[in-house]
């Protein structure tokens, strides 16, 4: 069990090096042999927990969303209460990376999307991953009508892809600096009230 626990942890630093190499110098630019210098370990021995690039890019990448899972659970004890809408805004909202802590992830983010067009491995996680956001989306739409929180003519499958695009637009102004943080949040606060607004 101890051996396990250090294996977990070796993989953890592995992927908190990956980040500080991105941070650095950008996603394209990181290698194996970088992240092994950056996580003081030689090559040989990242090899042994990852064999190749996109193997250690999946990785880090689970990493960071398992971290956004966990601040859209403090966003929801910080929103109060566990009903579907609060959860579809605290996940919305998380999708905005206006603070400090999540503009770097989301820029490294947006790297390792224009990496999966070009990379199978990478683009077949990466079209998981969507489908998953948007499948969770979804849900919590369906579950905000029928509990009477949201608009019941609502379609939840396009509502989904719309908040999904309304979210993707909105980060790219921020990081563009053509939105402020204030501005890209009451903009994605505008969309969730219409959502319950009788057409």
């Amino acid at each position: 069990m101890p051996r396990r626990v250090d294996h977990d942890e070796r993989r953890t630093g592995i992927a908190r090096a990956l980040w500080r190499v991105a941070e650095a110098k950008g996603l394209d630019r990181v290698s194996l042999r970088e992240v092994a210098a950056e996580a003081g370990m030689s090559l040989g021995r990242l090899q042994h927990y990852f064999g190749t690039r996109e193997d250690m890019m999946v990785f880090a990448v689970e990493f960071m969303n398992k971290r956004n899972v966990e601040r859209v659970a403090e966003r929801m004890l910080a929103m109060g209460g566990q009903d579907p809408l609060t959860r579809l805004r605290a996940i919305v909202m998380e999708m905005l990376p206006v603070d400090a802590r999540a503009q770097a992830g989301s820029l490294i983010n947006v790297s390792f999307l224009l990496e999966a067009a070009r990379s199978e491995p990478l683009g077949e996680y990466a079209r998981k991953r969507a489908l998953a956001l948007r499948g969770l989306l979804e849900g919590q739409i369906a579950l905000a009508m029928r509990a009477g929180r949201l608009d019941p003519r609502l379609d939840p499958e396009a509502e989904a892809a719309l908040l999904v695009g309304l979210a993707d637009g909105l980060r790219a102004g921020f990081h563009l600096g053509a939105l402020t943080a204030e501005r890209t949040v009451e903009l994605m606060e505008i969309h969730l009230a219409r959502l319950n607004t009788p057409v």
